[in-house]
């Protein structure tokens, strides 16, 4: 576990990025998923493992119940935004309502599983900042590189997730998409930054007796000096990207803007499935 609300929420996006076949494990799978990262996250005791699990399976309960419904639809509006061309204002808008879906999802979470947290022993955060020390390894490696080398990191891997949704570019797109996507600015080092911040002001938390109110203070609330000193390059940074893929849009074939509405279509219906499913 890199931290809680991630494999929480995460696990039930597995779906918009994974293929068909394996969104339906992924999600049907994710209760015993996110025990075990929990479990060799804090090292939890056998009542505790009980306890966990049970949270989970009614936590996921709710989420098929109260929440695909409402990805169904970012599904199907995100389509119809991609079959013209995608504009920043309407990418900004479903990250956005997709973001308020997140904080929905984890303010649930919390208070299903937060008291478990409450009476770790100084070996269980012991061994939490130990799992944390480890998953930060790849984001210290970031911090390494060199400005050309780390640009290189972020052009090279948002163009991937754009030829992902698109599919292949000529030569002369993807240059021109390659020389857009640099003047998005790096918001990697502010968002480690945030990650260390927030993770010490846990551990502080646990080693005091974490309530469920303090945590979701630490994970939700905008007002934390974390989140504060976030907030400037996370804005610009999706400001900058909104515009960018607007752009990037304009210069698409129509046979690419349907390869990504193609393929938002079946994530809905994949939604619709699995919200229907027992």
């Amino acid at each position: 576990m890199k931290y809680l609300p991630k494999i929480l929420f995460a696990s039930t996006l597995l779906l918009w990025l994974s293929s068909c076949s394996f969104a339906d494990m992924a999600y049907n799978n994710a209760p015993s998923f996110v025990a075990g990262e929990l479990e060799e996250a804090f090292d939890l005791s056998e009542a505790q493992s009980s306890q966990l699990d049970s949270r989970l399976d009614r936590f996921f309960i709710w989420h098929r119940q109260e929440e695909l419904s409402r990805y169904r639809e970012f599904l199907e509006r995100a389509a119809l935004d991609a079959a013209d061309g995608i504009t920043a204002s309407e990418f900004l808008t479903l990250r956005n309502d997709i973001g308020a879906a997140w904080n929905r999802s984890l303010e649930k979470g919390i208070d299903s599983l937060g008291d478990l947290f409450a009476n770790l022993t100084p070996a269980q955060i012991e061994q939490y900042r130990q799992y944390h020390r480890e998953s930060s390894e790849e984001y210290q490696d970031y911090l390494e590189k060199s400005a050309q080398q780390r640009e290189i990191y972020r052009v090279e891997r948002s163009f991937e997730h754009l030829e992902n949704w698109f599919g292949e570019f000529d030569f002369l797109v993807e240059e021109r998409i390659m020389q857009r996507l640099r003047q998005v600015p790096d918001i990697y080092q502010s968002w480690i930054e945030y990650r260390e911040r927030r993770h010490q002001a846990l551990v502080s938390a646990l080693k005091r007796g974490l309530t469920v109110q303090q945590l979701k203070v630490i994970m939700l609330d905008p007002s934390t000096d974390h989140a504060r000193a976030f907030q400037p390059a996370r804005q610009a940074y999706w400001q900058a990207y909104a515009q960018a893929l607007e752009d990037i849009s304009s210069w698409l074939s129509e046979g690419q803007r349907q390869h990504a509405v193609s393929r938002l279509q079946r994530y809905a219906r994949l939604v619709e499935r699995l919200r229907g499913a027992d």
